[in-house]
């Protein structure tokens, strides 16, 4: 099976700078190494450590393309004026008569038709990951099959009937739960804890994401500040709105203000690289992914789970598919949003044995999205499309 990744042109893979999708298909490559299933190529953006990286790779062709740009808009809002000429390299590089198939994995999923016209459609599939259906008019004539990630964007993809129901497969996405699973020592725990001004008889709240609107980071601190146990507690926010970028936005000055009453209890970490977030999740006792729009998937609901932290999710997207009530509360986004956080949390904060239960039981069902699956999962998938052709 020889099948050629084509990634958004803002990362690099492997994934030296962050971001969802690129961890995701490092991770998958990583896990191919073990049996070399699948023939790969992965075409993304040149990185210096990605380029070193992908040495230690034997069944991972890797092609980089080098833009030259130094400041990159990861907020997404402008045209990226470097993809025609990121597709016009591509176009160079890549030969259709070699793969099986060509993935598009997210981006501008409708923009790739300038490249795509030229390859065989019955050789191009598309990966909807993150905001790829944004304000993306998917054009049904570019490709083959629609990959989507959960069952909601299955019905997003479906949803003005252009596209089939044998256009859409489903493939849920997956991490290394290995990563989450490890531990660190009390000696480290006392020294984040320290770091991060928290006191060992302190319950700490954990919000890990890009700290932007649609994230719900507002309407989390809103939340927490009424608290009726607000004593006890510490609220750790982990990222930036940039990723990896060292930029505050309007809106982190906005979170700032709110914080300021009682800036003692809420402290913001900034970006931490995703290798080092399982020693946050070792501090932490309970996990918020508070999403205030539909959010295809969330991994980072999966990684909650592997650390072993009970949750509290919107019913947001895809995240119901991920969690059961056995491990999360789900609140809806209505008008009650903020009281019904607050008082799951106020509830969380005062059943140690529930947290211990829940988190136990989420850790075991984060098993059904590590990697080993989504590897045999994605050759099946490849498998059955190829086999009805």
């Amino acid at each position: 099976m020889r099948v050629c990744l084509i990634m958004p042109n803002v990362f690099p893979v492997p994934a030296t700078k962050g971001g969802a999708t690129e961890t995701l298909m490092t991770n998958l490559l990583k896990e191919n190494e073990k049996e070399g299933k699948i023939d790969f190529t992965c075409v993304s953006v040149y990185e210096e450590n990605a380029e070193k990286l992908s040495k230690q790779y034997q069944y991972t062709k890797f092609i980089y393309i080098d833009q030259k740009r130094d400041n990159l808009d990861l907020t997404f809002e402008s045209k990226d004026t470097f993809f025609k000429a990121y597709m016009d390299e591509i176009k160079k590089q890549i030969h259709p008569e070699d793969y099986d198939f060509i993935i598009v994995e997210g981006g501008d999923i409708s923009g790739y038709e300038y490249l795509l016209k030229h390859f065989p459609k019955e050789k191009c599939l598309v990966h909807i990951h993150g905001n790829a259906l944004g304000d993306n008019k998917i054009n049904k004539e570019i490709y083959h099959k629609f990959i989507a990630i959960s069952k909601f964007t299955c019905g997003m993809i479906k949803k003005d009937g252009q596209i089939k129901d044998n256009q859409v497969e489903l493939l849920y996405n997956a991490i290394d739960v290995n990563e989450f699973y490890k531990t660190i020592s009390e000696e480290e725990k006392r020294e984040l804890r320290k770091k991060y001004e928290i006191e060992e008889k302190d319950i700490v709240i954990l919000f890990i994401g890009r700290t932007i609107p649609e994230k719900g980071v507002k309407e989390l601190i809103s939340s927490f500040r009424n608290m009726s146990n607000i004593e006890r507690c510490k609220l750790l926010i982990v990222g930036s709105a940039n990723y990896g970028e060292r930029v505050k936005t309007p809106y982190d000055y906005e979170l700032e203000k709110i914080a300021e009453p009682i800036k003692d209890k809420i402290k913001f970490t900034g970006f931490i690289d995703n290798h080092d977030l399982y020693k946050i999740q070792n501090i932490a006792d309970i996990a918020v992914v508070p999403s205030m729009f539909e959010e295809l998937f969330g991994l980072v609901v999966v990684e909650d789970m592997s650390s072993g932290l009970p949750l509290i999710v919107t019913n947001s997207g895809g995240m119901p598919e991920i969690v059961d009530a056995e491990c999360a509360f789900i609140i809806d986004r209505d008008e009650n949003l903020i009281k019904n956080l607050k008082e799951k949390l106020d509830y969380l904060v005062e059943n140690p044995e529930i947290r211990e239960k829940m988190g136990a039981h989420g850790k075991e069902r984060a098993k059904q999205f590590g990697m080993e699956k989504y590897l045999n999962n994605f050759y099946d998938l490849m498998q059955k499309i190829r086999d009805e052709e």
